[in-house]
Parts: structure tokens; C-alpha cells; sequence
């Protein structure tokens, strides 16, 4: 049994406080549970420690599972738990659960045997699929030529589900149909232009992010190239569709040398950079398609919308993303709207496009700072590269 999030959700001083770091997401603890030869793992959620409510749990959870065909291990499942059921079955074993709370965020705290045994049966029915990545190669000159820049975002959805008040297709226009437009018109640009980079660039299409970063799990276990010659990725998912704004901000600026060439690309653009509290909080870093690419060792940003927007109330970004979060997010009514505007996601772009020709023509590739939890794989994809 495990909790969700760092110590540092109950005392401020350790990790990063109430910033979510990845040794908190609830995958590493399943990544640790499998290097740890567990057999089953149970997650306690609370909305504050993961960040969502159940509701989202149980969407992601009760449904079929997609993953990458892999050896098997000791790990036979995997699980969650609600806060007042995991108490009333460490009570059954006369354990107190919000005391080894407390407990485990103390150094030195070893795993308690809970003296519980939990009976249960699942049928599994395993289904194999194929889906692609779709990649686009525009050359570099020069010696770092055999290095690239990616510039990506998924291009998948949910196709056909559940019918809501008739309708079962599941357009994804936002997420991610305008994410994987700005890929493609970040290629049609470079292409028109005829200006070359020292570095190549690679423009990718990711499969199956919204069934667990799938597609770019797949590009990180066997690139196109090493990947210790992958400098960094772009990654654009869920553009602004209203409205221009005063400022521009991404996901992971503060892990990487990244933040100061997208901060230099956003002067230019006369924008300021902002930075988002509340994705920090919740960990949005490692829910998108950069994010197992960083876990290898490769740095990463995730560009997102600005919150001042001009000529608009303060809020209104706010406002705006609530109502979609609340009534088309992930819902068939994601579709394209007649009052979307594309003058704010073509300012995310330009400070995209002018980030990835900085780092294709620096000599020496982003680095991670030296707080980051990813900088250890960095410096081994480094080492890899000089051994």
C-alpha cells in the first residue's frame, strides 16, 4: 500500500514542498513497486494528494488498459484505493492509518506489514493493436546536423464512445487537433522559409497519448536516433483557441536550461513569460508526451496558454479553461467552435518555432538544473554519448 504525492505535501521543507515532484506521481511508485519485486500495489487517493477527484480515477481505471507489450514481472497488479476504505482496512489489521502517514514522511520510516489478506479475482482478456508515430525529418547543415530538435504533440483521441446526448464521436478539435495543426504548420513554415538549422528537426505525431503517453513512450525505449543525439523536444498539446494575451508560459521551465532560450523567444515575441502555480502543484509535467523523453534523459517544455489576455477581464483565461475542462474536455462536444480565435495559439507558435531554432543552432545542447529529479538522466545520456 502505497500514498500519492511527497512528504513535502505535510512538511513544506522537504522535496519541493507542495510542488509535485515525479518521485510523488503514482507511476513512479509503480515503477518502484516493480524494481522492489512487489506483487500488487495499492494506491491511497485523496483529491488533495493526487490532484483529481475519484471520478477521474474511476474514468482512467474501469475501462480496458492499453500498454506497450513488455516482459512480464513480479508486478501481477495494481490498484487504488479511496482514503476511508484503506483506514477501515488497515483498522481490520490494527494499523491507524493517518498515524503511518505522518510516519512516512519521517526519514527512516521502513514499509509496515499490515497483517491483512485481500482476496480477489479479475478476468483479463488481452487484445494486441498496432497504432504509428508519424515522423518528419527536415535535415540540419553542418557538423551537428546528426542532432535534432523535436517538435511534437499526439495526434490521437477517443474516436467513437459512449454516446452524450447522441453524439458519439470524440473530435479532440483542442487536444488534440490544434496541437498536432501547430506541428504541421511549424513544418509547412520552416520548409517555405528555406531556412536550415545547424541541428535537424524531427516533427512528430504521437500515437496513443491518451491511452498513457503510449506513442512517446515507444519513441523514448527506440528512437530514430540516439538519444543521446535528441537535444530537446517542443511539445505542443492543447493550444490557445482564445484569444491573444500579453504573456505565454510551459510546462518544465524551471527543470531546464530550456527556460532561458523559451524566455529569450518570448521577449522577441514582446511577450512575458508566466508561470502556471497551479499546474506546478499537480504535476502537469509529467502528464504529456515531453515526459517520457525527460525520464530519459532528454530536456523538455510543454508550451501552454498565457492567462492575460487582451482586451479581457482578469479571469477570463481562467473561466475559460474551467468551462472546458467541465464541459468538453475529453466529451464529444470538443469540436471545433465558431468563435475560436487562432491569433493566441499562433503566438505560441512563434515562440515555439523561434525556442527550437535557438537550441538547433546553439553549439551545445539544454542542459537540466541542477534541482531537477531528471538530471541524473541526463548526465547518463551524456556519459552514454562519450563512452
Amino acid at each position: 500500500v502505497a500514498l500519492v504525492n511527497d512528504p513535502g505535501l505535510q512538511d513544506s521543507t522537504l522535496f519541493r514542498g507542495k510542488i509535485l515532484t515525479y518521485y510523488g506521481r503514482w507511476t513512479y511508485k509503480v515503477e518502484e513497486a516493480r524494481r522492489q519485486g512487489a506483487a500488487g500495489l495499492l494506491l491511497v487517493h485523496t483529491t488533495e494528494s493526487a490532484t483529481y477527484p475519484w471520478t477521474t480515477v474511476l474514468s482512467g481505471w474501469t475501462g480496458p488498459q492499453v500498454r506497450l507489450e513488455s516482459p512480464p514481472d513480479s508486478l501481477i497488479a495494481a490498484g487504488w484505493l479511496q482514503q476511508e476504505t484503506a483506514a477501515r482496512l488497515f483498522k481490520s489489521g490494527g494499523k491507524d492509518l493517518a498515524a503511518l502517514t505522518a510516519a512516512a514522511a519521517r526519514s527512516g520510516f521502513k514499509p509496515v506489514p499490515l497483517g491483512v489478506t485481500l482476496e480477489g479475482a479479475v478476468r483479463s482478456v488481452i487484445r494486441r493493436t498496432e497504432t504509428a508515430n508519424v515522423l518528419g525529418r527536415l535535415p540540419g547543415r553542418g557538423t551537428l546536423a546528426r542532432e535534432a530538435v523535436l517538435i511534437g504533440g499526439h495526434y490521437d483521441h477517443f474516436g467513437i464512445g459512449a454516446a452524450v446526448d447522441g453524439d458519439s464521436i470524440y473530435n479532440g478539435a483542442e487536444d488534440n487537433a490544434s496541437g498536432t495543426a501547430a506541428v504541421l504548420t511549424a513544418a509547412e513554415a520552416f520548409v517555405r522559409s528555406g531556412v536550415r538549422t545547424g541541428r535537424s528537426l524531427l516533427f512528430v505525431g504521437f500515437a496513443a497519448e491518451e491511452s498513457g503517453l503510449i506513442g512517446s513512450q515507444a519513441l523514448a525505449n527506440a528512437p530514430p536516433i540516439p538519444l543521446r543525439d535528441i537535444a530537446a523536444i517542443l511539445n505542443l498539446d492543447v493550444m490557445n483557441l482564445y484569444g491573444r494575451t500579453s504573456d505565454v508560459s510551459a510546462l518544465g521551465l524551471d527543470q531546464s536550461t530550456l527556460g532561458t532560450a523559451f524566455g529569450s523567444a518570448a521577449a522577441a515575441e514582446r511577450l512575458k513569460v508566466t508561470t502556471n502555480e497551479e499546474a506546478l502543484l499537480r504535476g502537469a509535467f509529467f502528464r504529456s508526451d515531453h515526459f517520457p523523453l525527460a525520464r530519459a534523459g532528454v530536456p523538455g517544455i510543454s508550451v501552454e496558454n498565457g492567462s492575460l489576455f487582451v482586451g479581457k477581464p482578469a479571469g477570463y483565461g481562467r473561466e475559460q479553461k474551467d468551462e472546458y475542462v467541465a464541459e468538453r474536455y475529453h466529451q464529444p462536444s470538443d469540436e471545433i467552435l465558431p468563435w475560436f480565435t487562432y491569433d493566441g495559439a499562433l503566438q505560441q507558435l512563434r515562440v515555439t518555432v523561434r525556442t527550437a531554432v535557438s537550441i538547433a543552432n546553439s553549439p551545445a545542447q539544454p542542459q537540466w538544473n541542477a534541482r531537477s529529479e531528471f538530471r541524473d538522466a541526463g548526465l547518463a545520456r551524456q556519459q552514454r554519448a562519450g563512452s
